[in-house]
C-alpha cells in the first residue's frame, strides 16, 4: 500500500512539473510587443492562471469529486474561453480585458472607502485603511486612477457564449462551461443532487432535507483538468506559432494513467 501511494504521489509531482514546464517553454518562445504590451500582459496572466488552477487542483485530490471539482473546472473553462478569444486580437482585446479589471478594482476601492466612512470611529480597524491604501497603490501602479473608467457591463461587449463561438470553443462552452455553472452558482441542478435527499417518513410527501455527503476522489476529474490546460497550451502554440517539445499535460496524464493502471495503482 505504501509503495502504491508513493508511486501515485510521484505521478502527481511529475504531472505538476509537466504543467509548469509547458507554460515555461511557451513563454520562453513568445516575443511580446513591449510597446503595446497589454495583449502580452493579459496572455501572461491568463496562462499562468490556468496553469496554477491545474496545479493546485492536482495537488488536492480531496477536491476530485462531483461536488467540488466543478468549481475549479468551471474557472478553467472560463479562463480558456477568455484567453482563446483574446488570442484572436491580442492588443485590442487584451487592453479591454485589463481596463475592465482595473475599473472593477477602482469601484471596489470606492465601495470600501464608503464603508469605512460609515463605520463609527471607535469601531474602525486600522487594517481596513491599510487594505484600501494597498489596493490603491496597486491600482495606480497599473494606470492612474483618474484615467480609469468603470464599466458595469461585459468587459468584451459579448456574452461568454458568443466569445466561445468566435474562439472556436463552442463545444467546451456547451458541455463543460454550462454544466459546471450549476455548481459555481449553486443552482438546483447541482444542489438537488449533491446537497439534499428525500425525507424517508411516509407522511412527509417526499420533501427534501439537507445532507452533507463525503466523497472519494475520482481521478477522472484530474483528467478533465488536464484536458482544459492542454487546450490552453495548444491555443497558445497555434495562435502564436510556438513549437514546443514538452508533451501536453493530457498526453502525460494518459501515458502515466495507463502505466499505473497496469501496475494496479489507479482505480
Amino acid at each position: 500500500m505504501n509503495e502504491s501511494r508513493a508511486e501515485f504521489e510521484d505521478f502527481l509531482e511529475r504531472y505538476v512539473d509537466n504543467v509548469s514546464q509547458g507554460m515555461r517553454d511557451r513563454w520562453a518562445l513568445y516575443r511580446p510587443d513591449t510597446y503595446n504590451h497589454e495583449g502580452s500582459d493579459a496572455i501572461a496572466g491568463l496562462v499562468a492562471r490556468q496553469a496554477t488552477l491545474a496545479i493546485e487542483f492536482a495537488q488536492n485530490p480531496g477536491m476530485w469529486n462531483g461536488n467540488l471539482a466543478p468549481l475549479v473546472l468551471r474557472a478553467m473553462t472560463d479562463t480558456h474561453i477568455t484567453l482563446a478569444w483574446i488570442l484572436k486580437s491580442p492588443i485590442d482585446r487584451g487592453r479591454e480585458y485589463i481596463k475592465y479589471g482595473l475599473g472593477q478594482e477602482k469601484l471596489q476601492i470606492e465601495l470600501l472607502e464608503n464603508e469605512e466612512e460609515n463605520i463609527p470611529d471607535e469601531e474602525k480597524h486600522p487594517a481596513l485603511s491599510e487594505l484600501i491604501e494597498h489596493r490603491r497603490r496597486w491600482l495606480n501602479s497599473q494606470l492612474q486612477e483618474w484615467a480609469i473608467d468603470v464599466n458595469l457591463g461585459s468587459w468584451s461587449g459579448k456574452s461568454t457564449r458568443d466569445m466561445a463561438m468566435e474562439a472556436e470553443c463552442e463545444s467546451l462552452y456547451k458541455f463543460a462551461y454550462m454544466p459546471f455553472s450549476g455548481a459555481a452558482h449553486s443552482m438546483w441542478q447541482h444542489v438537488g443532487i449533491y446537497n439534499v435527499e428525500r425525507c424517508k417518513r411516509a407522511l412527509h410527501k417526499g420533501h427534501r432535507i439537507p445532507q452533507i455527503l463525503s466523497f472519494s476522489p475520482d481521478i477522472d476529474y484530474l483528467y478533465r483538468s488536464s484536458k482544459y490546460v492542454s487546450r490552453t497550451y495548444s491555443a497558445l502554440s497555434s495562435e502564436l506559432g510556438l513549437q514546443v517539445e514538452t508533451i501536453l499535460p493530457v498526453e502525460f496524464f494518459l501515458q502515466e494513467r495507463d502505466r499505473l493502471n497496469d501496475a494496479g495503482n489507479v482505480g
